[in-house]
């Protein structure tokens, strides 16, 4: 175990001694390994409610398949340490992609998230077509780099700006802060044919939450929500230990919270949603910058860091609506935990942040400011979260596996 703070519950660490439930034990226990290792076999089974000698057959089952690896823990005292157990980082590798309409980044990485492999690329045009032969080149090139990890490629995982479509028709709306057509199911499907490997999407806020519950500040909390500062502004939410993606992966949109009826029209069709405020997109208007243009951002940041008026004083002017979404976002889920990340920098998000203050009481008369976190920025972190899709895909337990 890595710390001592107590362990919340959740359905995808909580284990049931049903017979004829094997394969949703399986994936309890690699879960809490995934997630909480390197940890006891004691623990396992307190954390899982599953019997002793049910968690060590379940790992000798996954320790002779090479899935984990025990360890001995620090001698403290008399007597024999311990041992832990802790997954196999190098069993099994996944590609994960970050994908918008300017660029693709692509990260591989074992297990424990351990980054092995990485590249960025530009797309010629912002459409699918564009988006897959660049997806499918940066494959290629894992492969031909690293042929031995290659060989141990068990899926992909996509992240994008949604909101997705549900059908294949292209989204007439579409702009710089969404990439709806990409993930459309026609499009996914030729690229799982061209990839040769199972393919899941999620949008880029929720891929981000995901590598942040999996391999960041994320692990100390059972609820919380990560706000998404792209272009667009997106949330993904991990309630009860397990991302919430929605009915049609969609949740977390809260850019598209309408907060002006009589506001500017948004891409969605709507007018005066939350994003058409505050989003990196409402500042390149602003600031008369391209929001299609890569020099951007990086324009806004020397902007930021040089104290220029108008950067700052689009922050004083949008603190109203940076304090309104994090009302919002705690009142509608009451989170331990806000993460705030994205494609800027982490200082500007805690300017942003420092200006909204004072922020709202909580119902419970606890500090608010107390449970908001700054995350780690960049497009690789959506990439990173990307690849924890995949594993989580593939190894993490779901209601499906309880279907007998």
């Amino acid at each position: 175990m890595n710390d001592s703070s107590p362990i919340p519950t959740s359905f995808r660490t909580s284990g049931t001694n049903l017979t004829r439930a094997k394969t949703h034990n399986h994936r309890v226990v690699l879960e809490v390994i995934r997630t909480r290792g390197p940890i006891g076999r004691t623990e396992i089974s307190e954390i899982t409610s599953l019997s002793r000698q049910t968690v060590q057959n379940i790992v000798g089952e996954l320790q002779s398949r090479g899935v984990v690896e025990m360890k001995a823990q620090k001698a403290r005292g008399r007597g024999h340490p311990g041992m832990t157990v802790q997954l196999k980082a190098d069993h099994a590798f996944s590609l994960g992609f970050h994908v918008d309409r300017l660029s693709v980044t692509a990260t591989a990485c074992d297990l424990l998230g351990q980054i092995v492999w990485q590249s960025t690329g530009t797309l010629e045009a912002a459409t699918p077509a564009s988006a897959n032969a660049r997806i499918i080149t940066m494959a290629d090139d894992f492969r031909a780099a690293e042929p031995a990890l290659s060989a141990r490629l068990f899926g992909v995982g996509l992240a994008a700006p949604g909101p997705f479509d549900s059908t294949d028709a292209p989204d007439a709306r579409a702009d710089a802060t969404t990439f709806s057509e990409f993930g459309s199911p026609a499009n996914l499907e030729a690229l799982q044919r061209a990839l040769g490997l199972p393919v899941v999407l999620q949008n880029d806020a929720s891929a981000a939450a995901l590598g942040e519950h999996v391999y960041g500040i994320g692990r100390s909390f059972n609820n919380f929500a990560f706000v998404q500062f792209g272009m667009g502004l997106g949330a993904g939410f991990v309630l009860n230990g397990a991302l919430y993606p929605g009915a049609s992966k969609n949740a977390g949109e809260i850019g598209h919270v309408i907060i002006n009826p009589d506001g500017p029209r948004c891409s969605c069709g709507n007018p005066g949603c939350l994003e058409r405020y505050l989003s990196l997109h409402a500042l390149c208007e602003r600031l008369e910058l391209e929001p299609t243009a890569h020099a951007s951002v990086s324009r806004i940041e020397s902007l930021f860091e040089a104290g220029d008026r108008d950067v700052l004083g689009w922050m004083e002017e949008v603190a109203p609506y940076m304090r309104q979404m994090i009302n919002l976002v705690d009142m509608m889920l009451d989170p331990e935990a806000i993460v705030l990340g994205g494609i800027i920098r982490p200082d500007f998000l805690s300017a942003l942040l420092e200006r909204a203050a004072p922020l709202p009481c909580r119902l419970d008369g606890a500090s608010l400011t107390e449970r908001i976190h700054i995350g780690t920025s960049g497009a690789t972190t959506v990439a990173l979260g990307a690849t924890a899709a995949a594993v989580d895909a593939l190894y993490a337990p779901s209601v499906s596996h309880l279907l007998l």
